[in-house]
């Protein structure tokens, strides 16, 4: 499918929506801290997928749904701040207890924490129901939409890689106190960002 004006302008807002922080950013940071690149990759990898899952629940409606119920929005919500504070908790327990490389064999995997955070934040549905549908337009051939959900996971996956392989380049270079006090930062960062997606209003 040949690019048009507005599958270009769908590029330039999914771009700025793909470097903008939030939960998977912070979890990204997180695991890339404590394992380096290849837990960062990982992670990026479940996000992505976290995406397509999004993709697919939006065109069979179930996005749409989520979106305008405000009971299982804040359902969601509430379960993705949990998510977050107990990954959080996890990392300050971790950093206390054992060196950050225990901290990357922790039980679930990055690829599964990277799918359940992007999965478990309602905002995900918001971008597909509220962003997507500006640049569709009736009579649109299915691929479209498709090629529009691949390009954005795409991009999630290509920003995401290379901010984890910066952090665990990063990594290597630090001693390992000042590399556990970065653990805790970041385990911290991800509690308050937890809480503050449980307390503010939808």
């Amino acid at each position: 499918m040949a690019p048009d004006a507005r599958l270009l302008e769908f590029l330039g807002v999914a771009a700025l929506l793909v470097v903008t922080p939030g939960p998977d950013t912070a979890l990204l940071v997180r695991n890339a801290l404590a394992g380096g690149w290849p837990r960062g990759w990982r992670t990026a990898a479940g996000v992505a997928t976290g995406q397509v899952v999004w993709g697919l629940a939006s065109g069979a409606g179930i996005a749409s749904l989520l979106a305008a119920s405000a009971t299982a929005f804040a359902v969601v919500r509430y379960a993705g701040a949990a998510y977050l504070v107990y990954l959080g908790v996890r990392s300050l327990l971790a950093t206390g207890r054992a060196a950050p490389s225990a901290m990357a064999r922790a039980r679930g995997g990055p690829y599964l924490q990277g799918v359940l955070n992007n999965l478990l934040n309602p905002k995900a549905a918001v971008i597909f129901v509220s962003v997507f549908p500006q640049f569709v337009r009736p009579g649109d051939p299915p691929v479209r939409l498709a090629a529009m959900v691949a390009a954005f996971s795409l991009m999630t996956l290509l920003w995401l890689g290379a901010y984890g392989a910066v952090l665990g380049r990063a990594r290597r270079s630090l001693g390992p106190r000042l590399r556990r006090a970065l653990d805790s930062v970041a385990g911290g960062v991800m509690i308050a960002l937890g809480l503050r997606v449980a307390l503010e209003r939808a």
